[in-house]
């Protein structure tokens, strides 16, 4: 057995088993005396609001006190996510800033809407902004952003934005087609760039006015198709997003709530590994400008939900540059870096300790060059639920239509994300609060918060080679990206419905012991068809299901630093397997 490893994050967690209770009892005595001592000297002239004498009643601290028991008498029986044992979903114990950063905003409760509601916090929030930024790389000045409830949110601000910008180049492409300005197709029209847009104004002389009765997104898509037809003989071109087959559930749930119809999100073709193939987005873009369909968005994700894996960013930003160079085919890229985007930290300061592979690196190394970026703080980056954020590289990739309250000061500085820049309208300050505070004890670079991840990176590769060596019908993925691992169960020569069969009854039993937490995920033939066939052809099996059930297992708890806690994981879950398999 390898000797036990340094600790060195250890104590910035409390430990599976509270090792570190002392020291985080001592921090969250610190913290709730100092918010009580604020709030006993803040007008301090000011009359007591309960006197002493009325102290005991129905709703006396006894009666809470009840109640309080009953919740934790519950919470006895959650799932303990906190424990090294858990390798169920990209969830995981939270560090002890991100917690303490969390609970003492919580006590001040301020609304990011406006800073009306939250001076202090409106200030946190960019400034943990700019540490996310300088993190995947990019340069904090022009960027811009903001925290959102989590990923999806974020990821749907990018589709804001996107058909915000769509939208304004295609009612511009509308409004000189209908005037004769232009023969140009409304398609290769609605791609222009922000450039030709100003020359074409500064040629035509229209105004914003002007493009207001083509505009989809003022009028509706129906009323746009309407107009065009009437004026110009032509449909609507309806836009189309081009998503990886690994895609998140949230593109389509996107399409649907900014009223796309479903035929509006294009897969594109997966690699053997399960990441993104370049030459299919190329395909795809070809075959939406072929059908008079504009690109709204391309999207590539980095740390996909079933495998962990990163899509080649990098080079789907050399096609979009080739379209941009050739053809003047301006196209959003969205890099959903809901999971991997923290990853980014091991690639700071240090690149040479990095666990990541080459290719991994060069794609993390991309996102910069990207129109808009998702993160998740409460995934790998040990923040509470729930704390997404997005970020964007410029002024210009932040704009979104104009909304009016007159209840509400609009911000006249552009680098605070007022209400009226984020579709989510009231908004904690807790995410960067905790993000702020965490990455102040933890820097996002490779000695910081990137060696914790790089412990979990070995700790995956660990586990893997585990399983590789291990005996019985065990069939590995290929390793992953990050430090998600997934095996299915097969014998020689079993039929893909045989080996899912095993692999769910493998699941039940896991489900049904105590021991490890793990889960399962389908790859469907149509977006994983390769990797599956080359799965089954590891057990010389046949085809005859069209999915392929997997066990997953994210190796992400920042416990899995120490040598003797992973070998005593690798113990269990080798002898659970040898007892259930």
């Amino acid at each position: 057995m390898n000797e036990p490893s340094k600790h060195r994050h250890s104590p910035l967690f409390v430990g599976p088993k509270g090792e570190y209770a002392e020291d985080f009892t001592s921090l969250w005595d610190h913290l709730l005396t100092t918010t009580m001592a604020r709030r006993a000297g803040r007008f301090r002239h000011d009359p007591d609001w309960r006197p002493a004498q009325q102290r005991q009643g129905p709703h006396s601290a006894a009666t809470i006190e009840a109640a309080l028991e009953e919740l934790l008498a519950l919470l006895k029986e959650e799932i303990p996510t906190f424990s090294p044992r858990y390798l169920g979903h990209m969830v995981s114990d939270i560090s002890i800033p991100g917690l303490l950063g969390h609970v003492a905003m919580v006590f001040e409760n301020p609304n990011l809407a406006s800073r009306e509601a939250a001076m202090v916090a409106s200030k946190l929030e960019t400034d943990a902004i700019n540490l996310l930024a300088e993190m995947v790389g990019l340069d904090p000045t022009p960027t811009r952003g903001h925290f959102t409830s989590g990923g999806t949110m974020a990821n749907f601000e990018a589709v804001w934005r996107a058909r915000y910008r769509l939208d304004h180049w295609l009612a511009m492409a509308s409004f000189l087609r209908i005037e004769g300005h232009a023969n140009d197709s409304l398609t290769q029209l609605a791609h222009c760039g922000w450039s030709r847009f100003e020359e074409l104004r500064a040629e035509t002389g229209f105004t914003d006015q002007d493009l207001m009765p083509y505009s989809a997104v003022l009028q509706g898509p129906l009323a746009a198709d309407r107009r065009l037809r009437e004026k110009l003989g032509e449909p609507w071109p309806e836009p189309v997003m081009l998503v990886p087959g690994n895609k998140h559930y949230s593109w389509p749930k996107a399409a649907n709530v900014f009223g796309m119809g479903a035929d509006a999100v294009w897969p594109c073709a997966l690699d053997a590994h399960g990441r993104l193939n370049p030459e299919s987005v190329g395909e795809q873009i070809d075959r939406a400008i072929a059908s008079d369909r504009p690109v709204m968005m391309v999207v590539s994700v980095a740390g996909t939900t079933e495998l962990g894996m990163v899509d080649p960013v990098d080079e789907v930003n050399v096609i979009l540059q080739r379209y941009r160079e050739d053809k003047g085919l301006h196209i959003w890229h969205h890099v959903d870096a809901a999971y991997g985007g923290y990853l980014c930290s091991t690639l700071r300061d240090d690149a040479g300790s990095c666990q990541l592979s080459q290719p991994v690196q060069r794609a993390l190394n991309a996102l910069p060059g990207a129109n808009s970026i998702t993160l998740d703080p409460h995934k790998l980056g040990f923040i509470p639920y729930a704390c997404g954020a997005f970020l964007v590289p410029d002024t210009a990739s932040y704009s979104v239509s104009s909304i009016h309250a007159p209840y509400l000061e609009k911000a006249q500085d552009v680098k605070f994300p007022g209400w009226s820049t984020t579709l989510e309208g009231s908004r904690a300050a807790t995410g960067p609060s905790a993000v702020w505070l965490s990455a102040k004890v933890m820097p996002l670079n490779a000695h910081g918060h990137g060696g914790l991840l790089n412990q979990s990176l070995k700790a995956a590769a660990d586990v893997h080679r585990c399983l590789e060596e291990a005996s019985g019908p065990i069939r590995l993925l290929p390793a992953g990206d990050t430090n998600v691992v997934c095996f299915a169960l097969a014998k020689d020569h079993d039929s893909l419905a045989e080996a899912n069969q095993r692999t769910e009854s493998l699941l039940s039993q896991f489900k049904a012991s105590p021991e490890l937490s793990v889960t399962r995920t389908h790859l469907g033939l149509g977006n994983y068809g390769d990797l599956v066939n080359t799965a089954v052809a590891q057990w010389n099996g046949t085809i005859d299901d069209d999915h392929l059930t997997v066990v997953r297992m994210v190796v992400m708890n920042p416990y899995l630093d120490d040598d003797i806690i992973v070998d005593g994981i690798k113990a269990t879950l080798l002898d659970c397997l040898n007892r259930l398999v």
